[in-house]
């Protein structure tokens, strides 16, 4: 199998590893320079998706991780930034390009692109060229206030794990915009409160991983308080996960987009994926209301049942807002 339909079959099944192993294997075998390395980094990091908290290799693996972006990030990037650069007879975009760069800010995720962190206008014009040549898994886009119709026309943000919209302003009350903007669109809003886990949140994430029986601290805590059982068991998971802990404590703007998507599964599992939610959004900002919990409107195209209103955090009725 040549080049391009390996790299084709992990396109075509971006949730598998087994496609992005056999292109390492490919690459390994390779003489071009630096191909050793990049099937290193993809088996690499598909290993630390996979390793817990207690794993002795974990230190030294995040270690090589590190040392292998460093170096190769700008290469790697390189041919997929060159997607959208602009032709020579736009000599203004292209000073643009050459001082500002090109695309929003990337995250390698188990080897390869797959976080994008961009304004919504330029991700339309740039990086949504990546669905040809990148497993995309999570999008979140900034001044997405006035774009969710123009979003909402791409078929391929469908697919993505998660998609997630940041209003232009700091202010909750710029989310209604979002809102009447997909209701508009024909989309259904749902609106959540539950709480950030940001990087407050680390000493109980340390309560957890120590498995501390102190009720008093851990109810210090609203992320704790707050959450039901089925929650708590979810936040002990993630407490426990390297990865998490890692994104809370070095936190890189291009895995926000992963971050919030964890922050949604602590509070809500897999009821997002499983009713169909197209795209969360959220304020520039996250406030926190008295009882410690931050505003989420939900986007979804309507469908049979009423799961979202039902479910844990739901906060008003669909379609509404409510202070």
């Amino acid at each position: 199998m040549d080049e391009a339909a390996l790299l084709r079959a992990i396109l075509d099944d971006p949730e598998s590893d087994s496609a992005r192993l056999t292109y390492a294997n490919f690459l390994n075998q390779s003489k071009r320079p630096g191909d050793y390395d990049r099937g290193e980094f993809i088996r690499l990091q598909i290993n630390l998706a996979r390793v817990t908290n207690n794993d002795s290799r974990w230190p030294a693996m995040v270690g090589r991780e590190r040392e292998l972006i460093e170096h190769y990030r700008a290469s790697w990037e390189r041919p997929l930034r060159r997607l959208f650069a602009p032709k020579f007879g736009s000599p203004v975009q292209w000073m643009k390009s050459r001082l500002f760069g090109l695309g929003g800010a990337w995250g390698f995720r188990r080897g390869f692109v797959e976080n994008v962190l961009a304004p919504a206008p330029r991700f339309l014009e740039e990086d949504a060229a990546l669905f040809a040549v990148t497993p995309l898994r999570r999008v979140a886009l900034t001044r997405a206030s006035s774009h969710v119709r123009s979003l909402l026309a791409d078929p391929r943000l469908g697919g993505l794990a998660s998609l997630h919209l940041i209003a232009d302003m700091e202010l909750d009350d710029e989310l209604t915009v979002i809102g009447s903007a997909a209701r508009a669109a024909g989309l259904l809003v749902t609106e959540f409160r539950f709480p950030r886990l940001g990087r407050q949140a680390e000493e109980l994430f340390s309560l957890l991983r120590h498995n501390v029986d102190k009720p008093d601290e851990l109810n210090a805590h609203t992320a704790w308080t707050n959450a039901d059982e089925p929650s708590r068991q979810r936040l002990k998971e993630l407490a426990v996960n390297p990865r998490f802990r890692m994104l809370l404590t070095e936190p890189d703007p291009a895995n926000e987009g992963e971050l919030l998507a964890l922050n949604e599964w602590a509070y809500l599992g897999d009821l997002f994926k499983r009713t169909g939610v197209w795209a969360v959004a959220k304020s520039h900002n996250d406030l926190e209301n008295s009882q410690g919990r931050c505003r989420r409107v939900v986007l979804s195209r309507p469908m049979p049942g009423d799961e979202l209103s039902q479910a844990p955090y739901y906060h008003g009725k669909p379609g509404s807002f409510v202070e």
